[in-house]
């Protein structure tokens, strides 16, 4: 079984990964800014300057990924240091 240690280390990696791809979503953004076009009838579209290979990045999609995986990595940790406090009122209990 895995320790609760590692436990909590996987999930603070898993936390700065998706800090990580936030960082590069923000500098890809801030890079390369978002044109707005929009035509007669109000409606506006929304384009980014960045290069085809950074266009996946400038996605909403990409953000909501990063938000995820922060999310996972700090209820990861929280649940290592839970089962941490359980561990330990029970062996205070006996």
């Amino acid at each position: 079984m895995i320790s609760l240690q590692t436990l909590a280390k996987s999930g603070a990696i898993v936390s700065s990964v998706g800090v990580a791809l936030m960082v590069v979503f923000v500098i890809v953004l801030l890079s390369f800014p978002v044109i707005k076009n929009c035509n007669e009838n109000e409606k506006c579209t929304y384009r980014s300057t960045a290069p085809g290979e950074l266009q996946s990045v400038v996605q909403p999609s990409f953000l909501a990924i990063s938000l995820i995986t922060i999310s996972a990595g700090i209820m990861i940790l929280r649940f290592s240091r839970w089962l941490e406090g359980k561990r330990t009122e029970n062996d205070t209990k006996h």
